[in-house]
């Protein structure tokens, strides 16, 4: 009886051992970390009547304060994504449009916003979440802005819209 014993036992072992690591690999998390933690505001272009703006001259926004050109010569875009200052409160850019002879107007625009950290799990990065708190510019080549939807997160919903003045194309 013994030797049928030892049969089965060498005849089931693998199978055992197969059994024994599915389990235990079926134990094991899956990190499920977003690819990028940075969260960008969507802003979007419009004429003062609602109408979508298919931008023909051309944009460059550039960060207050420092020499980063954040969004260089958009030309031919309806939107577009600006990075947020986590550390601060507040996110100041110049906005410089230019058109095809040459002349360029510039705008100040200003978001003031809150910094949340966002805490996925152990094994992810600190992201940081923000709630858009007032959003102002100058008016020279903008019309206005307006707050559509103040929450930043890994959602790409539109978070300001530009009002541009009818001269800009």
């Amino acid at each position: 009886m013994n030797i049928r014993l030892k049969r089965r036992f060498k005849r089931l072992a693998p199978l055992f051992l197969l059994c024994l690591s599915l389990l235990f690999m079926g134990r094991c998390s899956e990190i499920d970390c977003p690819l990028s933690n940075v969260v960008a505001v969507q802003y979007g272009l419009y004429y003062d009547d609602e109408t979508p703006v298919t931008l023909q001259d051309t944009l460059i926004v550039t960060a207050i304060g420092t020499d980063s050109i954040l969004l260089n010569k958009g030309q031919g875009i309806s939107s577009f994504l600006l990075p947020v200052h986590y550390t601060a409160e507040r996110d100041s850019f110049i906005l410089r449009f230019s058109d095809t002879e040459g002349d360029e107007m510039f705008d100040t625009l200003c978001v003031s916003h809150t910094n949340e950290a966002h805490f996925e799990s152990m094994d992810c990065p600190l992201c940081y979440f923000h709630t858009i708190t007032e959003v102002t510019s100058t008016t020279h080549a903008l019309e206005r802005v307006e707050l559509v939807y103040p929450q930043v997160n890994y959602e790409t919903q539109e978070n300001i819209r530009i009002y541009l003045r009818s001269f800009i194309e």
